[in-house]
């Protein structure tokens, strides 16, 4: 419960979404699909594109732990304790870490 009431788990996936984003610049064919319709992929982009991911990952939670946007919302018409405000944006980063494995998953298929 230590995890979930602190931003450790914040951390823990921007972390991971650096770090797949590194590996990927190595291993990553130089075309990537960057946007799918239907699951198929229709569009693509230099690998380094990879690294947008780890940005939006950072940005949400540099903005999520300032002090004036965490009480904006969890004093909002319903209030959240400090757990679900973080399981809120853990859940937020989450999708967004899935999204960019399924990118890298998708480089190779």
């Amino acid at each position: 419960m230590k995890l979930l009431g602190s931003r450790k788990l914040t951390w823990i996936i921007c972390v991971i979404g650096i770090l797949l984003a590194v590996a990927g610049v190595f291993f990553l064919p130089e075309a990537i699909p960057v946007h799918f319709a239907n699951g198929i992929a229709d569009d693509f982009g230099n690998k380094v594109e990879i690294f947008l991911f780890p940005v939006l990952l950072l940005i949400i939670t540099f903005l999520t732990g300032k002090e004036n946007i965490k009480y904006f919302l969890t004093h909002s018409k319903t209030f959240l304790t400090d757990i679900q405000y973080n399981l809120m944006i853990d859940g937020v980063l989450g999708i967004i870490l899935i999204a960019e494995i399924y990118v890298a998953y998708a480089s190779f298929v």
